[in-house]
């Protein structure tokens, strides 16, 4: 029989199983791009690199823009951070824990260790809120010129303009369950009151004490498992829901969006409370990401590849098999780019898609792909044998001199699911120019079960299309 050239998907997106042979594909560093137009639907293309901006020390606890301005709450102090990075000390916020953060353009409210605190940009200081009704707060949010806030049982809606003061006949408890509340969360003018098991929508009417009321029919049964993993876009809001799964929220209805092998793997942390969502564009499209410190894990996914758009980001240069957490624990779009803090040094960086290191370091591109087995020629189970696979992708990409001066690709093989895998091969994906290289490797057996794993290091735009495999039939 004849060598056949069949298409193998390396595009797709992470989905490792529980079982490994079942499917072990993961795609790191790289993200999906649907390609309108192209010669394929989709693309691989490199994930941004980290482009260094400034520094000064402090634990990072949260950004917020407000009239354009980026602020940053860094160690137990209140940054304005400029276009160019440069940081002015605004004041002291004391504490540890992560801040949430509200402003109505003019004055700031951070919420951070069952405290509430305000700054103002017109006198530029920082004083601690100490309205009784506001006092123990675990979080903050803004509408209509009113703050809101939450506590376990209640929560307290602001006098209108004044973000520091509220009556206590503006408290209202939850009653639509019997649900201890984690978070208020409004987005497209609903008041998104998320409890531990449930997520019920209430609205601004603007009359009665407090001047807010419920939605009917609008009654999620998944509650908020991690107070931080809330972020939005211009399209919906995503979470962690207290099921282990990740939700997009659209026009009042909760999509799921992780699949069944995300919330696997999450379910398996010793802790989901501590992870952190945000949201970015660029090129157009929009990003949720979520990372777990107690996980190490960061996941990704593409807003409008939705279920199918999941990535993961890692900050290390490493074992495949363990991906680590990605290092930026804020991002915010401002002043026309994406701006990311470091979670531990006080770094802040651009996210910048001509950067292919994070901060000079190596950033570790990887992608596993879906299994290669007798399916493909209509011949399930039975032993097949492989002549050549190639890279359909972007070559003559090298740099001029350094690392990537004459950019290598490496490919790995497994035949037992990602147990083990064999030494590999090193195809040159060319020097800057060389733009009709073919990234091939041949003379690869015989096997019942294959799949490839594709890495680099290399600070060059790698960009993959697709691939094909000749394959046969290896008889008995």
């Amino acid at each position: 029989m004849t060598f056949q050239t069949i298409p193998v998907q390396v595009t797709g997106p992470s989905y490792q199983s529980r079982s490994k042979p079942l499917s072990s594909q993961v795609t790191q560093n790289w993200y999906q791009q649907i390609s309108q137009q192209g010669k394929e639907d989709f693309v691989l293309l490199p994930f941004p690199g980290l482009k260094f901006k400034s520094t000064q020390p402090g634990l990072d606890r949260g950004f917020n823009r407000m009239a354009e301005i980026l602020y940053q709450v860094k160690g137990t102090s209140l940054y304005e951070i400029s276009s160019a990075g440069v940081h002015t000390l605004r004041g002291t916020i004391p504490g540890a824990g992560r801040a949430i953060i509200r402003n109505d353009g003019i004055n700031m409210f951070i919420v951070t260790d069952l405290k509430v605190w305000k700054y103002s940009a017109d006198t530029n200081t920082v004083t601690e809120v100490t309205n009784v009704n506001i006092t123990g707060a675990k979080s903050v949010d803004f509408i209509n010129n009113q703050f809101i806030y939450t506590k376990d049982k209640f929560s307290t809606v602001s006098d209108v303009g004044n973000g520091a003061e509220a009556s206590g006949l503006n408290v209202v408890g939850e009653e639509t369950l019997p649900d201890d509340l984690v978070r208020d969360y409004v987005f497209d003018e609903v008041i998104y009151r998320c409890g531990v098991r449930s997520i019920v929508g209430w609205y601004n009417s603007e009359v009665g004490t407090p001047p807010i009321s419920k939605l009917q029919g609008r009654v999620t049964n998944v509650g908020l498992a991690a107070i931080h993993s809330i972020a939005k876009t211009d399209q919906g809001f995503y979470f962690l829901g207290d099921d282990f799964a990740i939700y997009r929220s659209l026009a009042g209805r909760q999509e799921r969006i992780s699949t069944d092998a995300i919330s696997n793997e999450i379910q398996k942390y010793s802790s989901v409370s501590d992870a952190i969502g945000s949201t970015f564009t660029f090129e157009g499209q929009n990003f949720y990401s979520i990372s777990f410190p107690s996980g190490d894990k960061t996941f990704v996914v593409s807003e409008n590849l939705s279920v199918n758009g999941w990535f993961e980001l890692s900050s290390e240069v490493n074992n495949p098999l363990q991906s680590s957490i990605y290092q930026g624990s804020s991002i915010i779009n401002v002043y026309g780019k994406n701006f990311v803090a470091d979670a531990v040094n006080g770094n802040i960086y651009e996210l910048d898609l001509r950067t292919f290191t994070n901060n000079d370091k190596p950033l570790q591109r990887i992608k596993v792909t879906q299994s290669a087995n007798g399916d493909l020629l209509n011949a399930k189970g039975k032993r097949v044998q492989m002549s050549c696979l190639k890279l359909i992708m972007e070559t003559g990409v090298g740099v001029i001199e350094g690392q990537g001066d004459n950019p290598r690709i490496m490919i790995e093989y497994s035949d037992d699911g990602g147990r083990s895998w064999n030494a590999g091969s090193w195809p040159i994906v060319g020097r800057l120019g060389e733009f009709t290289l073919q990234v091939e490797w041949f003379n690869l057996g015989s096997f019942y079960d294959r799949i490839f794993r594709v890495s680099t290091t290399d600070p060059v735009n790698y960009s993959i299309f697709s691939a094909t495999i000749d394959l046969r039939l290896a008889g008995k």
